[in-house]
């Protein structure tokens, strides 16, 4: 994926020297079991049903997207929004013979959809790399429909962990990662968020992605990158550095390397009476 930062980069792709990185990583962690079991999880629980109308804020590449366009098939759309003119371009490539998924490139946090257009709403670790997530939240539910539903997926960068021996060298490299997204911890302040857009019925559910597999984790989580940065930084020396680096790929090759991260799925409904349909 190139040298692209994907912590701080996904803020603004366009202004980035590779966008493809970008896309490849979306690509990537959309291949993962553990990202597919949660994607899936949170179509389940928006209850897709055919004929609906569904918005996705931040779609990427169109997967989320498209497949939720063959769950409100018949007569269903899913309209997706993205900041990014080249995440739109991608999508729109990808998704030329799907009519029923239309793509617009939009600041979430001023969406350009009339009050009440959308059975579901739907945002998927958009909101880690955008400023003032509480408008989004707040935008995505005044253009729900009374009775329908909006779902959050996000990461709570405070419970990422990875095995490193060096205690002191592991905690540097873990908070320079989480510290370089606009909102590290998300996932833990989704409920409020929901709770002050004016939705009830909140729910909040965790999960846990592992990875045991040092390259993975590198390509998912820049940790080379990271340690580079650290030591440009002054915060490790070069030396300390390439131990740390050695030690989790030694583990790695023994079957004791793991990095977790925390992430939260939370589902709230519009109040009122509506069809949501």
């Amino acid at each position: 994926m190139g040298d692209e930062y994907l912590a701080s980069g996904f803020s603004d792709v366009d202004a980035r020297g590779d966008a493809t990185a970008y896309g490849q990583c979306l690509s990537l962690l959309d291949s993962l079991p553990y990202f597919r079991r949660t994607k899936e999880r949170s179509y389940d629980l928006l209850r897709l049903s055919a004929g609906m109308t569904v918005l996705e804020v931040g779609c990427g590449i169109g997967d989320d997207a498209l497949r939720m366009a063959e769950r409100v098939a018949p007569g269903g759309t899913v309209v997706g929004v993205d900041a990014s003119a080249r995440m739109i371009a991608a999508a729109r490539a990808r998704l030329a013979a799907h009519p029923q998924v239309a793509l617009h490139r939009a600041d979430a946090r001023r969406l350009p959809f009339r009050d009440a257009s959308f059975a579901r709403c739907r945002v998927d670790r958009t909101l880690q790399h955008i400023q003032h997530p509480g408008q989004v939240l707040q935008e995505m539910a005044r253009t729900l429909k009374p009775g329908g539903l909006l779902l959050a997926y996000d990461n709570d960068w405070g419970t990422f962990s990875l095995s490193g021996s060096d205690d002191e060298c592991t905690r540097i490299m873990e908070t320079l990662w989480g510290d370089s997204f606009a909102n590290r911890w998300i996932g833990r302040y989704l409920r409020r968020y929901f709770r002050e857009a004016g939705l009830a019925e909140v729910a909040a559910v965790p999960s846990v992605c592992v990875l045991d597999d040092f390259a993975l984790a590198d390509r998912v989580y820049n940790l080379r990158q990271t340690a580079e940065r650290a030591v440009k930084g002054g915060r490790v020396t070069p030396a300390r550095a390439a131990r740390w680096l050695a030690d989790l790929e030694e583990q790695s090759r023994a079957g004791a390397f793991l990095c977790t991260l925390t992430a939260f799925t939370v589902v709230g409904t519009k109040p009122g009476r509506g069809t949501a349909s």
